[in-house]
């Protein structure tokens, strides 16, 4: 659950379509602080502005969300 305590300020770094519509979702490689994801694994929740995103691919200091289409 979120708390809304800011633990870290990152930085959106790349934004990439996943389609050629709007309905296919953008992916957003975020750059996180110093040793922010030494125990964030692949599915968990990273609130970004009070919203809960899914890790979908980790590469420290960077992690990827994708917006705007379902997980199945």
């Amino acid at each position: 659950m979120f708390t809304g305590i800011i633990t870290g300020v990152g930085r959106i770094v790349d934004v990439q379509d996943l389609g050629r519509s709007f309905q296919h979702g953008k992916r957003l490689r975020i750059e996180a602080p110093a040793g922010y994801l030494d125990d964030v694994v692949l599915g968990d929740s990273i609130a970004l502005n009070g919203a809960c995103m899914t890790v979908v691919e980790l590469a420290a200091p960077h992690f990827f969300i994708e917006i705007g289409r379902a997980h199945v």
